[in-house]
């Protein structure tokens, strides 16, 4: 019966390996990763035979590599790791030199291998893969500085393992390595991937609205960008990173694409390339061969301590912890596409015997282990730690007012942005009003709300669906925000170039006289993914406490979703008391603009584009001086055609109400109440 041949059973037990392993681990709180690698020795044809090695096997597990590179680049905060950029190659440059320095001398003095064996173990040594980065994701620390500088020093370790390995296998055969020719063609590549692939992908996601299709999109670019890698003579896995690079801030994390893209990779590629990986131990080969034992023994350590050292040494120089250092060490520390590739040329040019080349495949596998163990403890102190700091989101809920217009989409994309993995669940609101037509509009209500549910599950977000007849649309949407505790209401606007007054009077402002919390209103014209500025619009003076943070919190929250850069005008008042938050919008590509008047923000209106985006914090008493200035914008935005987008932002005022039969919000009113 052994090994399995037909295709069908033998994607039967990969499968049920790749269902089962994860439940078992977790049982144990063993690395889910770890296992499915030792999973793969078990049912490999060293070990057990059950299943061997064909095409279709092959395929995912190539498949599942590009996935994990591009995972790492698509999460990776791009302005964090520009600002850490010098960490991130220092890293990379010692984390090489150091395991490379040691295994060489390890390899040619202790093990008593030539030069050329001992020069291409050691950069099979000093590169190391991402193994352990779906972690990472799972635990939402992506963003951190650990793992930025982490990945970017990935990048920089294979690449100069790479020329390194050319550098020793020609010289090994008595070739020239050319690196005017290599580097060139590496040029062209990045040139063609950073400056055209953005371009490409931000006409396709302004024309297609398919979410089906923008799925298929970027897997077409995906496999673009590693095959481009491939002629350009780097791995493939440099390529699957680089296009998630270019394509990171056109995927928004919380957004349905990226939750396909994470449901596809996770659930079948990545589990496949690690099982796949375990297959490659030849166990029964293992067994006595003291020769490959002794040697694994040797590099391995060597390799681990030179790993080690220089995580140690980037904590300490970064002021990080010692959550932050078993991060840094952790996804270091993996071995597996790179290594395999360089240890598979070197056998083939017949520089390495198969005593070397069954070391590093068990050099493969351990480091994936320890890998993985030290990631894992890192990666969930840090959750934990973050958890106990959000544990106050829980009560959080947020309200999503649907409308027959064609708004549903952006809506919902700003919905899965805004809502919190903390908060409770979302609930989708259609009110009808009464009138010759009900029973469509009531149809029509179904519909959207269906297609709401089917957004936000694509998200993996609880949704509540209410479809409701009513006489008037915000005292419904008032009532439904009492009866479900909702502490923040979103609601577009509508799609016109222009809005009345009479819109204003009877909807906006209804609303924020009627309801506390945090209201987000909002009129995309374009995909959010697509937005290339945002301007944010703070009229008068503010009041600096809980409610206006929150508010400003939810503007971080966009900001990062979109990814492009932020300007903040207002008054310096205004200024210094957003700038005192410390958040750190669009990850730092922010500027600060201090106006005289809010009269004075007409220029900045004015030059706004189509694919801008108009933010107004809202001021909710129009008697005020702060209320008559928001006014003002409000008229400039709204009342005149306009064909960017735009979005009001109010904060809550629960925490006013028992002061004062009005929304107040500036610091004159509050001398007013202590005068009283």
């Amino acid at each position: 019966m052994f090994p399995i041949t037909d295709h069908i059973w033998a994607s039967m037990i990969i499968l049920l390996v790749v269902l089962t392993v994860p439940l078992l681990m977790a049982r144990i709180r063993f690395p889910q990763i770890a296992g499915l690698i030792v999973a793969g020795v078990l049912i490999g044809p060293g070990c057990l035979g059950i299943v061997q090695s064909d095409q279709v096997l092959d395929f995912f597990s190539s498949t599942g590599l590009l996935f994990i590179m591009f995972f790492a680049g698509l999460e990776i905060d791009l302005e964090e790791m520009k600002k850490n950029k010098v960490w991130g190659i220092g890293f990379g440059v010692m984390t090489f030199a150091a395991p490379w320095i040691l295994c060489y001398l390890t390899g040619r003095y202790v093990a008593g291998m030539d030069v050329a064996s001992a020069g291409i173990m050691a950069c099979i040594l000093g590169s190391h893969t991402l193994v352990s980065y779906p972690i990472i994701s799972r635990y939402g620390q992506g963003r951190r500085k650990s793992v930025t500088i982490s990945v970017a020093g990935a990048l920089v370790a294979i690449l100069l393992a790479l020329v390194t390995y050319a550098v020793v296998q020609a010289s090994a055969g008595g070739q020239e390595f050319n690196p005017i020719l290599f580097a060139a063609k590496v040029a062209i590549y990045a040139a063609i991937v950073i400056f055209l692939f953005p371009r490409i992908a931000r006409l396709f996601f302004s024309q297609v609205k398919s979410s089906f299709s923008h799925f298929l999109f970027v897997l077409i670019m995906l496999a673009l960008s590693c095959g481009l890698a491939q002629l350009a003579g780097i791995e493939s896995i440099l390529g699957a990173f680089l296009a998630g690079l270019v394509l990171n801030r056109y995927i928004p994390k919380s957004s349905p694409l990226m939750n396909r893209l994470d449901f596809v990779g996770n659930t079948l590629f990545v589990p496949v390339f690690l099982v796949s990986t375990g297959m490659m131990i030849d166990v029964m080969e293992l067994i006595g061969n003291f020769a490959v034992l002794y040697l694994f023994a040797l590099i391995f350590t060597a390799g681990t301590i030179g790993k080690w050292l220089v995580a140690f040494l980037i904590q300490k120089s970064c002021h990080m912890n010692a959550c932050d250092r078993r991060i840094l060490f952790g996804l270091s520390e993996s071995h597996a596409a790179g290594a395999l590739a360089i240890a598979m040329g070197a056998y083939a040019a017949g520089l390495f015997e198969n005593t070397a080349l069954s070391a590093t495949v068990l050099t493969v596998l351990f480091s994936c282990i320890v890998s993985n163990l030290e990631t894992e403890r890192g990666a969930r102190k840090l959750h934990a730690m973050e958890q106990e700091n959000q544990a106050a989101h829980a009560e959080n809920r947020l309200l999503v007012a649907l409308t027959g217009s064609n708004t549903l989409q952006a809506i919902m994309d700003t919905a899965m942005t805004l809502h919190s993995p903390e908060d409770r669940d979302m609930v989708g609101l259609y009110v009808t009003v009464g009138g010759d037509h009900t029973q469509k509009y009531m149809q029509d209500g179904r519909d959207r709300l269906s297609e709401a549910a089917r957004i936000a599950a694509s998200a993996d977000i609880p949704f509540t669906s209410q479809n409701r007849l009513g006489n008037n649309i915000t005292e419904s949407i008032i009532h439904a925000s009492t009866e479900f505790q909702a502490t923040r209401l979103l609601m577009g606007l509508p799609l016109k170039p222009d809005i009345t007054t009479r819109y204003y009077e009877s909807i906006i402002r209804s609303l924020t006289e009627g309801f506390g919390g945090q209201i987000v209103l909002q009129r995309f014209m374009r995909p959010m993914n697509t937005i290339r500025r945002i301007t944010v619009l703070v009229p008068g003076p503010v009041v600096q406490d809980d409610a206006f943070e929150n508010c400003l919190k939810s503007l971080y929250g966009i900001t990062m979703a979109i990814g492009c850069a932020t300007e903040f005008y207002g008054k310096e008042q205004a200024i210094d008391a957003v700038r005192s938050l410390g958040l750190n919008f669009s990850s730092g590509r922010v500027r600060y603009n201090a106006v005289g008047e809010s009269a004075d923000m007409n220029w900045v209106i004015a030059d706004a584009h189509q694919d801008h985006l108009l933010v107004t914090i809202g001021q909710r008493d129009s008697e005020t001086h702060a209320g008559r200035a928001f006014l003002h914008l409000y008229e400039r935005l709204h009342m005149s055609e306009t064909e960017f987008s735009v979005m009001l932002l109010y904060p809550d005022t629960d925490n006013l109400k028992g002061l004062s039969g009005t929304f107040t919000r500036t610091e004159r009113d509050f001398l007013k109440m202590l005068r009283m």
